[in-house]
């Protein structure tokens, strides 16, 4: 019998792509899951996936960005599964627009649902997590989170802030026995690059852009493998992916020439 075997687990973004993988993995683990996503056509999808597995499972229509819905959602998942064990902050979006592009509309979009969400789900559950023996939660920051890259600037901010929140929440809840952590995944195959792609100063080259990254994206049920394996041995940050492991070395081996490589690819791909 798996450790987590009667586990309640939350995940938000559990409509498509990571979330959904990880409530795939953790209900074949015996898990109990509050599906969480404002998506109701993929949260159907969800669980209906689930529907071979025996535990008990729960959807829930919320927009993470709303302080509102947040805030009421605790008690919805008490009501149906008497308690929350885990809490897995993953729902997330990404554009690819440069800074000068990006309209306010898209800051506010982009951070409600990276960070806010974030934010809102840590503090609404955290008085249900303390009163268990033991509790987890995972928040899902990025490789983005290690650096600042073109054309990604909201996406940036929204994880680095993310991988600075978890940090600190981790050194905070250690003592209440809620071990904090933070994801950093590589490319992962999922529809925040068609999002992406929607939402471009160039939908045509930034299509281009990402089915190269693509064809060595990991995918989903690999990550969610791999970041619940990972959660499970208590692990503070989790790096999923080649891609994700090579952008933290550089970042530490050249954190300025980095950037200037960077600036050098994007201002040569004006240029042309």
């Amino acid at each position: 019998m798996h450790a987590w075997n009667n586990k309640v687990v939350v995940i938000t973004g559990a409509g498509s792509g990571i979330g959904q993988a990880v409530a795939l993995h953790v209900a074949e683990l015996g898990c109990h899951i509050a599906l969480v996503d404002i998506n109701e056509k993929g949260l159907m999808e969800t669980q209906e996936k689930l529907t071979r597995f025996s535990g008990d499972y729960s959807s829930h229509v919320v927009d993470v960005t709303n302080k509102g819905q947040m805030q009421e959602l605790p008690e919805a998942v008490i009501k149906q599964h008497g308690v929350v064990d885990v809490l897995f902050n993953n729902a997330g979006i990404t554009i690819n627009k440069t800074f000068n592009t990006h309209t306010l509309e898209d800051w506010e979009q982009v951070v409600g649902i990276n960070l806010w969400g974030v934010i809102y789900g840590c503090k609404f559950f955290m008085p249900y997590l303390t009163k268990q023996s033991e509790a987890f939660i995972i928040n899902t920051s990025s490789l983005a989170g290690f650096l600042g890259m073109p054309n990604q600037t909201s996406y940036c901010v929204t994880k680095a802030a993310v991988k600075a929140l978890s940090e600190a929440l981790y050194a905070e809840c250690k003592g209440n026995n809620i071990h904090v952590i933070s994801v950093h995944p590589g490319a992962i195959n999922t529809k925040i690059f068609d999002f992406a792609i929607q939402h471009s100063d160039d939908q045509e080259a930034s299509k281009k852009m990402f089915d190269k990254v693509k064809r060595f994206a990991m995918q989903p049920h690999v990550a969610a493998e791999k970041i619940i394996g990972a959660t499970v041995k208590k692990r503070q940050r989790i790096v999923i992916g080649a891609d994700a492991y090579i952008v933290d070395i550089i970042k530490r081996l050249m954190p300025v020439a980095v950037h200037r490589l960077f600036a050098w690819g994007f201002n040569r791909r004006i240029e042309r």
